[in-house]
């Protein structure tokens, strides 16, 4: 069996105490258990981290959610959330980052084994897309991106971008125009199917897209739209 590096960010030490008890009897390794975002940002960029159980009302300046998305800005580690809320929200939120189970507590060991196992074999299987993915025609862009345009599936150094519907399809017409200005109205028609939106919305959308490939440069030309520039 494969052992798996495994990061705890939770701040109830009885509930993190349990989770780690489960994982070692499981067979995986624990990197770290820490109780908040900041710190378990620190742990990422030091350890290699192959899953995150993550708590989402950590105290302190930021929640579980907000730490996965800076997260997911470096990395796609797999992200396994506990909490006492099951709000539909609170669920939506989450899935915006590289959600792959959700614990509602009070859990028991046997939550604990399923959601791993499940996550272990999710995780495995895209890989495996990811690689059959490899087959069909791409275009290389700078510092280590590439764009499988036929799939919309962008990889960073092999390793899959975590792209919501939204943020995807916008970068699909960026990219379909590389080099050329696209523009707020034609991405509320293609993107938003023409609904009422908000010029803000488009903005954001773009500042989140951003946010996740900060090494590509897609510019806002004042007055005209958007362009994703490549060398």
């Amino acid at each position: 069996m494969n052992k798996y590096n495994i990061l705890i960010v939770e701040d109830e030490f009885i509930n993190a105490q349990f989770i780690e008890k489960a994982i070692l009897k499981l067979g995986h390794n624990i990197i770290d258990s820490v109780e908040t975002g900041q710190e378990a940002l620190e742990v990422i960029n030091e350890e290699t981290i192959h899953i995150i159980f993550m708590d989402i009302n950590l105290e302190g300046n930021m929640d579980g959610i907000s730490c996965a998305k800076k997260i997911n800005e470096r990395s796609n580690i797999p992200i396994i959330y506990t909490t006492a809320f099951s709000d539909s929200q609170t669920i939506k939120e989450a899935t915006d980052t590289n959600l792959f189970g959700y614990l509602i507590k009070p859990f028991d060991y046997h939550d604990i084994e399923a959601v791993l196992n499940l996550t272990i074999k999710q995780n495995y299987l895209k890989k495996q897309v990811i690689s059959s993915k490899k087959t069909t025609a791409f275009t290389q862009l700078n510092k280590g991106y590439k764009y499988y345009p036929e799939t919309k599936t962008l990889l960073k150094d092999e390793a899959l971008v975590q792209l919501s519907k939204k943020e995807s399809s916008i970068f699909y017409h960026l990219f379909t125009h590389l080099n050329q200005t696209v523009s707020s109205e034609y991405l509320n028609e293609y993107v938003w199917n023409n609904k009422r939106i908000s010029p803000s919305t488009v903005r954001d959308s773009i500042l989140r897209l951003r946010k996740k490939v900060p090494d590509l440069s897609i510019k806002t030309i004042s007055g005209f739209g958007y362009i994703l520039e490549k060398p």
